[in-house]
């Protein structure tokens, strides 16, 4: 699937993140507390979302406990990306996850993940997140600071400081919070 044509489908912010890592964008989007958001609220609306990325092939269905394991990697990811010593929780979600590698004629190494759709969706996921980590995107793309909301943004910014993915809402809210904490 193209770029153009997956941010259609996604919910992603303004710039998005660039190429493919707006498709971990747009999972990270697919739950926020905050504005009432939970594209996985059951096995089947999680699968309709991966079927319509690309993610989910076939016609084998998203179990009940691979829908668990899916929104506890979503979250377990989110809660990585602000703050990276939360690595345990998602390395054993991933343990069940393998990878065949593969020289290609370019000369390099690309990864694909093997076996089930599940393990394949998941597999594709983590592809995604060690790309931009090599091409040097992964470091912008960050989630809200305001735990009601998690919305994943890709910070655009000079200085790379973003904490909010708006300083109009979430980012009032918070400095808001801290105030009133401050003067009681």
């Amino acid at each position: 699937m193209d770029h153009n044509t997956l941010s259609t489908k996604l919910r992603i912010g303004s710039p998005p993140a660039p190429g493919n890592l707006a498709l971990l964008e747009g999972f990270l989007n697919t739950w926020s507390e905050e504005m009432g958001i939970d594209d996985f609220e059951t096995a089947q609306s999680a699968e309709a979302w991966l079927r319509s990325v690309d993610l989910w092939r076939g016609a084998q269905k998203l179990t009940q406990a691979q829908h668990q394991k899916l929104v506890k990697f979503r979250s377990n990811l989110r809660a990585w990306i602000l703050n990276k010593d939360r690595t345990q929780p998602l390395n054993e979600l991933i343990s069940e996850i393998s990878f065949q590698a593969e020289f290609t004629s370019t000369g390099e190494v690309q990864f694909q993940s093997t076996g089930a759709p599940f393990q394949r969706a998941l597999g594709s996921l983590i592809d995604l997140v060690s790309k931009s980590q090599q091409d040097g995107t992964w470091d912008r793309l960050k989630c809200c600071e305001l735990p009601t909301c998690g919305w994943a943004f890709y910070d655009s910014t000079r200085s790379r400081t973003k904490r909010w993915c708006s300083m109009k809402t979430c980012g009032s809210r918070h400095k808001a919070r801290e105030y009133y904490k401050r003067n009681r």
